[in-house]
């Protein structure tokens, strides 16, 4: 894993943490051409720190058979109450055993919150900028929704 994660840009970086997060399995019947995504599993990962979201997409190969979206994807739980820099190092060690798929997914999702919580802090008159995408929204289009 090369990538790097920018630090977010607040007096208060070294106190800001990953609080909720959020998985879903989205129903590929609901894509406009659900030929292409048929047999493959693909969803969202949510961070959340300070009114602040991070998201990033993942799509799985072919999935056979059922697939358990909670258990795959119980490595994440370990992000929650880590800072940003904590959480890095943490993904970065257990990039191997978690494979490339999921350890991408954690760091992209980790860069999407820095840099939303790095706009948040610039506008100082919005201080809690709605979440892009609402709970209600990823429940009623998904699968599975998992959240920690």
């Amino acid at each position: 894993m090369s990538m790097t994660l920018a630090q977010p840009k607040t007096s208060k970086a070294t106190q800001l943490r990953i609080g909720s997060m959020a998985i879903i399995q989205y129903d590929y019947r609901q894509f406009p051409d659900s030929k292409h995504v048929q047999h493959r599993c693909c969803g969202l990962l949510t961070m959340s720190c300070n009114g602040a979201q991070g998201m990033a997409e993942y799509e799985l190969p072919e999935i056979k058979g059922t697939f358990d979206l909670v258990r795959w994807a119980s490595v994440f739980t370990l992000l929650k109450g880590l800072s940003f820099t904590e959480a890095h190092q943490y993904i970065q060690h257990h990039a191997d055993n978690w494979g490339h798929v999921k350890a991408e997914l954690a760091l992209s999702a980790l860069s999407d919150l820095t840099t939303h919580v790095n706009l948040q802090s610039l506008s100082l008159a919005t201080p809690i900028v709605k979440p892009r995408i609402s709970r209600s929204y990823l429940i009623e289009h998904g699968l599975v929704y998992y959240s920690f």
